[in-house]
Formats: C-alpha cells, structure tokens, sequence
C-alpha cells in the first residue's frame, strides 16, 4: 500500500478521509504500520534497460551491510517518489531484511518511453522482475506488491510467468482495463478520467495536486454544457490529455483493451502465490474479487491464494484499516462507523506473508483462504471459496401500480412478482442526477456509504422498497438487477442504487461505487455496440457490483432506478452518437420500467445466512 492511498485520496477513488487532528499524538496502535520514512533517504537511482531501447529508472533501499537479499518491488505510475508510491515504506522493509525498489513506470517521472493505460504491465513487468533477480544485491527472487494501478501491476507481470518472481501482494487491483476504470456498464467515468489522466501526464506533472480530491480540481459544473467531450481536456486543464484522448478513442472492448485484459490462459500461466487486500468500500473491490476467484480457480498456484476483504476504503484496504500516517484505526468510512473488530495489521501480515514466499524464513500462512468482515455484525467470515457456502441468493421482485416516482414513490420489492404495472419518468441530460454534493463550499464526489436521500428525491428517479425488516439482512456479495425497460431514444443509460433506509429516512447508499450503470448501447457485453429499437421492451442486466452490509430490524431495503449519475458518469445525450465526439444538442429520453406479469423485473442479491453449519465464524485469524 503507498503512503499516501493511506494520507490522502487513493488513484482510483474521490473519498476524503478524516481523521481528527488529536489522533496524530496517540500512540500509534500495535497493528498500524511502521511510522513513514524520509522519502528518497538513502536511495540509490538505478537504470533497467528494457530490449526496445527504453529505459527505466528507480530508487533502490538497500539494507545495511553488505550482501544479497531479496527484492520486493512497486512499480507506479505516479513517480517514484511521489505521495502515492510506496516510496516512504523503505525504512521498514529494509529493516526486515529486503531490498525495495520503487520504479516508474514507462513514461513516467524519469522513465523512458510513452505511458499507455495498463499495457506497459505486461511488456516491461518481467523484464523489470529479470533485471532485479540478476543484480548482485539479489538473492534471485522477487516479490511485488502495490495497490490500485501499482497492485494490478503484479498481476500482469505473473500472467508472463518470469522466473525470478516468487510471490505478489496484488491490492486493490482490476481485473478488466476498460471497465471499471475507465468505463462502468459502458458508461464513461467521467471525473475519474479527467482527473486521474492528469497525473500520468508529463505536461501536468508540476502542477499541483488537490490535497482532497483525485488529483487537479476539475469544475464539474462547467462541464456539464462541454460538447465534445474529446475536448473537456482543454476546457479543464488548458491542454490535451493524451492518456484521456486514448481512453475516449476507444469506448468499445477492442484490441486496445484486449492487449491488457487477462484471458483464461493468462491466470492458468500464474504459478505465485498471493495475498491481496480490498474493501467493502472499495471501487475496485469487483476487480479484486474477479482477480481472485479466477487465481483461484486457474492459477497453478492455486491453493496458495488469499483474499481479504475488510470493512475499508480504497485508500485503507492494504494497511488493514489504519492511517499510516497517525497509526491509529479509520473508525469512519463516510457515515458509517468501522466496528471495533473491523482491523487488521495490513503491513504485518504482507511480511509474514513474503516471509514464507520470498525471504523463506517463516511458516506458509494458516489463514483461511478467504477472510470476509461482515459488517453490521462484528465479525469475520473465514471460507475456502468464493462464493462462500454461507451465501445463497435471494430475488426480490419489483411491485408497485406504476406510481413509482420519488418521492412519493409506491414502488415496492416483493418476494413474487405482483400485478402487470409500468413506471415511466423522463431523463432530460440537461438536469441530470448528481453524483457531487456540496461540503464547506465545496463540491465533491464521495464514494461509499453516503446518504443520499435528499439526492434522490426527484420525480426522474424510481424507488422500490421493502417494508420494514422484521429481522436483519446482511447483503454478502454482488447484487444485479434484471430490468424490463423501454425507451424512445436509440441510446441512453439506465442506473440502479440500493439504499438502507432507517426510520428517520436516512438512505444510506450501499456498495463501493456510486451507482450501477448499463449504457444500453453495450446491453450484450463491451465487445459492440447495439442501439435500441425506440418503443420496444428489452431485458437489461445491470450490475450493482460487490456490497457488505447489514440491514437492521425495522430497516428498509430500497432500490433507486434513474438514467444519470453526473460527473461519476458522463451525461449520455440520447442521441446515439460516438459519446467523445458528439456535439449534437441532447434529447430527453422517455424511459418505462416494466414489471410484474410475463415482465419480472428483479433484484438478486447474494444473501449471508448466518446460521448456515458449513461455515466458521470469529475474530480474523492474525499471523
């Protein structure tokens, strides 16, 4: 994990922290990571040479005295020595006997060559692990580790099977490079790619970087009226983002994608071990769970894979939950409190971890190969496999006599599909739902538990509820919606929320991201795009991804059903057209939900049955 996805706001992800400036004269908490080192203090800038003619630099930590050791490595593309690298890990590493060294990735910071999104993993990831096992301050073994882009890193470099690596510690990683960043459901991650782009770009790169926020501040609501979007780089930083150009080139899965996407024998080619760490609250959970489950199921290493998914965001997931800065627990992630059980020492157990696979001093870790908090309950769920035999699916069906709308809405979600009804509501992209709010005079995009119910409260968005719960509901897994649905346009967007609507009315937004999103262009997969047929029901699947949470008695369980999520997603403009290029003037899109009767639109959710007797219960197994 790099110093600042603990300090600040991770690379993928939009969410403050906070942390109360009292904190930081506690002591720091036994399972927190070591205290930060002096950035570049005692680093040694070393060149790989990479068979194009490319060349890479790095700093290299060496432990004190002479000898071999063995090399564990971050590559970033954030610089080296930047506030998300890894770089202020050093002291601790080093201490424990390995060799670190914090790379650049290909075209960026010092490196040679130019950045392309994901695809450099795969080219240079082995020859930077070959050069590494062949310097004389290597024992010839390697071990990577790293979170978000530097975390999915180790992944593809492993798909290449190099011979010095040993073992990867792949956090928060993704599984596919088109979607989820930087397209969801098809939909464009509009401010994630206009900030994020910015900090892998040379002509931004001494700018500085908003201290709450992705990366440079980008004015959401002058955005809204830029066409084409393939120019909203101009209009917000003043110049052309080449990596933001490359992702708007390509909204279809094509060979672009393919290049960096890992394919069935890509996973059966990895024969390392690895631990990784994600969180409930983290938007690559969906990512990390997939990497997972296909490592596990493939990967000739297969029994020596481990997930832990903690009750964290995308910036605490690696260090178990603790700010490295304070040492002490995030006890908040947005309006939800972290239970006391709800921590890990992160840092610890990657070096027990590299221990055994690396270093080969310690034991083959006991832990249970999946490690799940269940939040709401204070307590860890241990199992052998994803999904766990704890977890059944349930189906709730959508009900109502088609008066829908918020906020007077009487959508309902029932155990059986109810009576032919049809909701109807109009989505206008010129006031489309927002996904910012306003905080102190600013506004933000925050992701995770968020409450939204003043946010939702609009006559373009459909709710559906249960009554209210006569016992808990813990949701343990990914939730999907199927959707009967018409339209009168030949594009559009069709979005899905589920909520934990208290008594008081307080909806708290559930899941890692903001919103599910399926563009209806891309309703058989990324791989093409098939406009509507206006006026005609099609049977859509959108994909509420990854959520852990526990309704409580009295609770109600709400979906919300709406076209726009902006600026999470880009505003679709209902016309058809290429979305990068288009400068059409928008149409508003009538949009019908059908359900009940031969049109049973429903939400599946994977569902923790606690008293189920296949699985084991308690504290998480510690090293």
């Amino acid at each position: 994990m790099s110093t600042a996805l603990s300090r600040t706001i991770a690379s993928l992800v939009l969410t403050i922290i906070v942390a109360a400036p009292a904190l930081a004269d506690l002591p720091r908490h036994p399972d927190a990571p070591a205290p930060p080192s002096a950035v570049a203090d005692g680093a040694i800038v070393v060149s790989i040479p990479l068979y194009d003619g490319v060349t890479l630099k790095g700093d290299l930590y060496l432990p004190k005295g002479p000898g071999r050791h063995p090399v564990l490595i971050e590559v970033t593309p954030y610089g080296r020595r930047g506030i998300f690298s890894a770089a202020d890990e050093h002291g601790y590493w080093t201490a424990q006997g390995y060799a670190l060294l914090i790379v650049d990735a290909r075209g960026i910071g010092d490196s040679g060559g130019e950045f392309s999104f994901m695809t450099d993993a795969r080219r240079d990831g082995p020859q930077i692990v070959d050069w590494a096992a062949r310097q004389p301050w290597s024992i010839g073994k390697v071990g990577m580790r790293g979170s978000s882009y530097s975390g999915t890193y180790p992944i593809q470099t492993a798909a290449a099977a190099p011979e010095g690596l040993a073992c990867i510690s792949p956090n928060a990683s993704f599984q596919s490079a088109f979607d989820g960043p930087p397209y969801l459901g098809g939909g464009l991650m509009l401010a994630w790619a206009l900030s994020w782009t910015t900090l892998v770009d040379r002509g931004m790169a001494e700018r500085p970087i908003e201290r709450q926020g992705l990366a440079r501040k980008v004015d959401h609501d002058r955005l809204l009226l830029q066409r084409p979007l393939a120019t909203a780089d101009v209009a917000m930083h003043g110049r052309e983002l080449r990596v933001y150009r490359q992702l708007l080139a390509h909204p279809t899965y094509d060979g672009f994608w393919a290049e960096a996407h890992l394919s069935v024998e890509d996973y059966r080619r990895i024969r390392v071990p690895a631990l990784a760490f994600s969180g409930w609250y983290d938007t690559t959970l969906t990512g990390s769970i997939a990497n997972y489950r296909a490592m596990r199921a493939l990967a000739a290493s297969a029994d020596d894979q481990w997930l832990v998914v903690g009750p964290w965001d995308h910036a605490g997931a690696s260090e178990g939950g603790y700010n490295r800065d304070t040492g002490q627990p995030m006890t908040r992630i947005g309006v939800l409190p972290v239970e006391p059980g709800g921590f890990l020492p992160g840092q610890r157990m990657a070096r027990e971890f590299f221990d055994w696979c690396l270093k080969g001093t310690g034991p083959r870790p006991t832990w249970s190969p999946v490690q799940m908090f269940v939040p709401g309950q204070d307590r860890w769920l241990q199992a052998d496999r994803l999904p766990a035999r704890s977890i059944t699916r349930r189906t709730l069906f959508l009900s109502g006599t088609g008066r829908a709308n918020a906020p007077q809405s009487d959508g309902a979600l029932v155990p059986q599909p109810g009576k032919p009804a049809i909701d109807r509501y109009i989505y206008d992209p010129r006031d489309p739902v927002r996904a910012d709010v306003s905080v102190d005079g600013r506004t933000v995009l925050r992701f995770g538990p968020q409450d939204v119910a003043k946010q939702l409260q609009r006559a373009d968005v459909l709710t559906y509820s249960t009554a209210p719960l006569h016992e808990a509901l813990t949701i343990l897994g990914n939730a999907t919606l199927s959707l009967y649905a018409a339209t009168d346009v030949t594009d559009t967007d069709f979005m899905a929320l589920l909520e934990d609507v208290a008594p008081d009315g307080k909806a708290v937004r559930l899941g890692s991201g903001w919103t599910g999103v399926l563009r209806t262009r891309y309703r058989n997969g990324p791989a093409r795009s098939e406009l509507m047929r206006p006026g005609e029901t099609t049977l859509l699947r959108v994909n509420l991804l990854e959520i852990g949470h526990t309704l409580r008695e009295g609770h109600r369980l709400r979906l919300s059903v709406f076209s726009s999520a902006f600026p999470f997603i880009s505003v679709n403009p209902n016309t058809g057209e290429d979305i990068a290029t288009d400068a059409s003037p928008p149409r508003i899109a009538r949009q019908s939900v059908f359900h009940g009767g031969s049109r049973p639109s429903a939400l599946t959710l994977e569902v923790f049955e606690d008293g189920h007797a296949a699985h084991r219960m308690g504290r998480a197994e510690l090293p």
